[in-house]
């Protein structure tokens, strides 16, 4: 009874674990993704359509990052003005975040695997260099 006990609740444990290593942000350092495009020739086309929906979307997370830089400056000058002025309440422009390509990434993959491409995910142990 017990051992039934113990398996029943395996994938409890298992789906626990995970679910731990994730949010202690494990995962990333322990998978490893490799994303295998088709070699069909009819799925080339759809290959382009990818790579030109990424490159679209990188570029556009670059304009935002750079219209947030241009946003910034000109608070950041205002600033400098408020701080000039005496017994003004002044208040500091919150810096500007780099590009962020995570999405393109995901939306890639998902485009790829869509044209009829996988994404193999192993599992990896960190190297630990010799000494």
């Amino acid at each position: 009874m017990a051992s039934w006990i113990l398996s029943a609740r395996a994938p409890h444990l298992l789906i626990g674990v995970l679910a731990f290593l994730a949010a202690a942000g494990c995962t990333n350092h322990l998978q490893e993704r490799q994303l295998i495009t088709p070699t069909d020739p009819r799925a080339q086309a759809c290959v382009a359509s990818c790579d030109l929906s990424r490159g679209q979307c990188e570029q556009r997370q670059r304009v935002r990052e750079d219209e947030c830089r241009m946003h910034y400056e000109r608070l950041s000058a205002d600033h400098e003005t408020c701080l000039a002025t005496p017994g003004a309440l002044c208040v500091r422009p919150d810096t500007c975040p780099a590009a962020e390509m995570t999405i393109c990434t995901i939306q890639y993959e998902e485009c790829i695997v869509g044209c009829g491409g996988t994404v193999e995910k192993r599992f990896s142990m960190p190297r630990v260099p010799g000494t």
